[in-house]
């Protein structure tokens, strides 16, 4: 057989062991995509016929108050759980590398937890946790004389709250991940810092801390794009986006308007808009990624 019958049976081989996946994507990702699109440029409402509206979605949404503040915290929502995603879990999954052993594994295991329990079960778990009036907290501060606090319930804190609960969550997802980046340090580096007597500081600072600069920079930008969604199910479970949609994110606007109020062409208008954004936060981080590679 020649080499060119040789290179064309590879790729027919090649494109056969694609096609499942291609027919995945193609039912699951794009063909939703694209039936998004369309709606986005209709009025529907689930009961009647979808019609042609043009841009008059797009343009609702913009006038819409409670949907251009809920995109404006979602942004607080990315920036309020940047250091969960990035320095908290990267403290903890040093110190942990640096006492390696039985006890790090049992540590590692125990902060993990979080990330294996279910998202609404641990919502639902929190909401008797932060109950104003028989909750645990509630409890320990009247112990101490301490008047209750509803921090789900008011409007200074509800967000804050939030993130803090969001919080443990992404912490222990991004600490193994930092685990693994620890693990493939180059250790002739350490070897000859080792040799030259470098203090533990001097270590972290100048060969273990540089050598996570890019996987630190992938995860920043990474909690940019994921944080709506690691808040939705706390926001859906404990908030509702209340009180007065202080904690109302975009995406869980997306769902109030495509199944509270059954208004298809906004909810598809909006999850377009979030798609051209997050699309545009990837590409940044792909071009980080390709100038961190070519340094």
């Amino acid at each position: 057989m020649s080499t060119q019958a040789t290179t064309r049976t590879t790729a027919r081989s090649g494109w056969g062991y694609l096609a499942p996946l291609l027919v995945a994507l193609g039912l699951w990702i794009y063909g939703p995509a694209l039936v998004t699109l369309a709606l986005s440029f209709a009025d529907w409402r689930l009961t009647d016929t979808p019609s042609w509206s043009g841009l008059d979605n797009l343009r609702a949404l913009l006038g819409d108050r409670d949907f251009v503040r809920s995109a404006v915290q979602t942004v607080l929502y990315a920036l309020g759980l940047l250091p969960f995603a990035t320095a908290v879990p990267l403290g903890i999954a040093t110190m942990l590398w640096m006492r390696p052993g039985r006890s790090a594994l049992v540590y590692r295991s125990l902060l993990f937890l979080p990330v294996m329990i279910a998202p609404v079960s641990a919502a639902v778990a929190w909401r008797f946790l932060l109950n104003p009036l028989q909750g645990l907290l509630a409890r320990v501060l009247d112990a101490v004389g301490i008047p209750p606090v509803d921090l789900l319930g008011s409007p200074s804190t509800a967000l804050l709250t939030i993130v803090v609960i969001t919080a443990a969550r992404v912490t222990a997802f991004n600490m193994l991940l930092y685990g693994a980046a620890l693990s493939g340090l180059d250790r002739r580096l350490l070897e000859a810092a080792r040799l030259e007597r470098a203090s533990t500081w001097e270590t972290m600072r100048f060969v273990v801390l540089p050598q996570l600069v890019r996987p630190t920079i992938v995860l920043a930008l990474l909690s940019l794009v994921l944080a709506g969604q690691w808040t939705f199910t706390n926001v859906a479970v404990l908030t509702q986006g209340g009180p007065d949609h202080t904690t109302d994110s975009v995406y869980y606007r997306i769902y109030t308007l495509g199944f509270g109020f059954f208004q298809i062409g906004q909810a598809s208008a909006a999850a377009m808009l979030v798609l051209l954004a997050l699309a545009v936060v990837g590409a940044a981080v792909l071009l980080v990624q390709r100038g961190l590679r070519h340094e």
